[in-house]
């Protein structure tokens, strides 16, 4: 089913539009929570919170535009207005990790490179450890920048940040994410 299909349902308020809108997209919108916020539980409430404000402006939305990128939008405002109203927690998924956010990948059999696939995991899994220790606008920054292919421009304008803020902020977490990986590196030879 389209993209259009989908927003008619929903705008003759169709159960099955709904429950379409939110299997396409529901995983989408649970990543992206999840990556900013990196806890299972607060990106679950997040993905729910962003179909329930999709659901009341649904009304609102225009039937021929995309709704990845406007989906993408109320998720990003509200695990920003998340980061903002929360103090900083921590939790058991801090500590011992989260199985819920592996990829496939971290899960598939190995095949014949097992030496360069641990090492490929093992990179993977101290660049998340070095992004989760950043402080939650700078990952943000960062994830925007280099997982969702973003401008400078356009992150300065979703986030409602100064453009060299926005430099500053990558600036400074590409510098610690440098150096906390060069650490590893060292300590590991």
């Amino acid at each position: 089913m389209t993209d259009l299909e989908i927003i008619q349902l929903c705008h003759k308020k169709r159960p099955e539009g709904f429950a379409r809108l939110l299997l396409a997209y529901q995983e989408l919108v649970y990543r992206q929570a999840y990556s900013f916020l990196r806890h299972r539980e607060d990106a679950l409430d997040i993905t729910q919170d962003v179909f329930l404000r999709a659901f009341q402006a649904i009304d609102r939305f225009e039937a021929g535009r995309p709704i990845k990128p406007w989906l993408k939008r109320i998720t990003l405002n509200l695990c920003l207005n998340f980061i903002r109203d929360r103090p900083a927690l921590s939790s058991l998924d801090d500590t011992f990790g989260d199985e819920m956010g592996k990829t496939m990948a971290d899960t598939l059999a190995a095949t014949s490179d097992v030496p360069g696939e641990v090492e490929g995991l093992w990179m993977r899994e101290a660049l998340d450890e070095a992004l989760q220790e950043l402080p939650p606008l700078h990952r943000i920054v960062v994830l925007l920048r280099h997982q969702e292919d973003l401008t400078y421009e356009e992150i300065a304008q979703r986030l409602d940040l100064p453009l060299g803020t926005v430099k500053t902020y990558l600036f400074r977490a590409r510098k610690y994410i440098r150096s906390r990986l060069a650490g590893l590196l060292m300590a590991e030879e």
